[in-house]
């Protein structure tokens, strides 16, 4: 994806207090900044450093742990694939409850996904990717889309389920916007959700900032 650099448009306003009596201040005050309205896109995959993100619920306290971090080549549904491997890890008051791998592969120049593997529950899966848009160069305040569409199979080949991605940017702040990608799908018959919210530069660096998943049939938002 070619880098478009987005402009951060900031405003301000000068205005003059008259006096009376012959006399008079002249001066200026700077409006609020305003927040920025478009930034150029990640590059893709989305890789992030080790981010943990943290949330009370019911009087304990849980924190979860992510990272993407590129991998090597493997094979993956016939095609040699670059793959980038995505952990997340769940504690709960500092004991740790579940760790999750996953890892997903790709093709490069231009970036395409392929699928990913996991497993859930301790149920092995492979989600084949059916369909695939990329990000537009420039991610807008107020623009959607749907990022792929994907069917999961168990080690037989058989379809258990499906899974499919959008994304919205909302405005974050004078330098950045926000990208939340949202997951949502069923597996072996259960109602799967998630979602990653980015913070994005106008240069298209990103911070993962807040992460919601289910925890025991509860949704819980980390920031």
């Amino acid at each position: 994806m070619k880098t478009v650099t987005a402009c951060c448009i900031v405003a301000l306003a000068a205005g003059a207090i008259a006096g009376c009596g012959g006399g008079g201040y002249s001066g200026s005050s700077p409006m609020p900044m305003q927040n920025l309205q478009s930034a150029t896109a990640p590059s893709q995959p989305m890789n992030v450093t080790s981010t943990t993100l943290s949330t009370t619920y019911g009087g304990d306290n849980y924190s979860v742990t992510v990272s993407d971090t590129p991998g090597g080549m493997m094979m993956f549904n016939g095609q040699m694939a670059d793959t980038s491997v995505l952990m997340l890890t769940l504690t709960k008051n500092g004991t740790a409850v579940s760790t999750d791998n996953s890892t997903a592969y790709y093709l490069t120049n231009p970036y395409s996904p392929l699928g990913l593997s996991g497993t859930t529950n301790g149920v092995a899966w492979t989600a084949i990717i059916t369909s695939f848009t990329p990000f537009p160069a420039t991610l807008a305040v107020g623009s959607s889309g749907t990022l792929l569409a994907a069917t999961y199979r168990d080690s037989m080949g058989n379809a258990i389920g499906s899974l499919t991605e959008t994304y919205t940017v909302t405005a974050d702040s004078p330098t950045a916007v926000f990208v939340n990608i949202d997951g949502s799908g069923t597996l072996n018959g259960t109602a799967v959700t998630d979602s990653l919210t980015y913070s994005v530069t106008s240069t298209g660096t990103l911070a993962l900032v807040q992460v919601q998943i289910m925890v025991n049939g509860t949704t819980l938002t980390f920031k």
